[in-house]
């Protein structure tokens, strides 16, 4: 299943359309349909339409751990944030 497939199905959980993305990724309704057809999203797309339908995205190992991305990580470039979840927080 592609990004733009899995992106769709998030929207449609969240009972929203592609069009509304417009306002939340700051570009013209346009873009959006053409992101979609194109299949191209950046991370930053992708964690503010996440922030956008209230859902979390995150990078989980095999021992448990996990990292959260959130729409913070896009705002403040200049500070990486890793927040450590799962058995071994520390």
């Amino acid at each position: 299943m592609s990004v733009a497939s899995k992106t769709k199905a998030v929207l449609n959980i969240a009972e929203r359309k592609p069009a509304e993305l417009a306002d939340c990724l700051g570009i013209p309704v346009q873009s959006v349909r053409n992101k979609f057809s194109r299949d191209v999203f950046s991370v930053s797309d992708l964690l503010k339409i996440f922030d956008f339908v209230g859902c979390t995205m995150y990078v989980e190992f095999e021992d448990g751990q996990k990292i959260r991305y959130t729409i913070d990580d896009v705002k403040d470039t200049n500070k990486a944030k890793v927040e450590p979840e799962g058995e071994h927080n520390q």
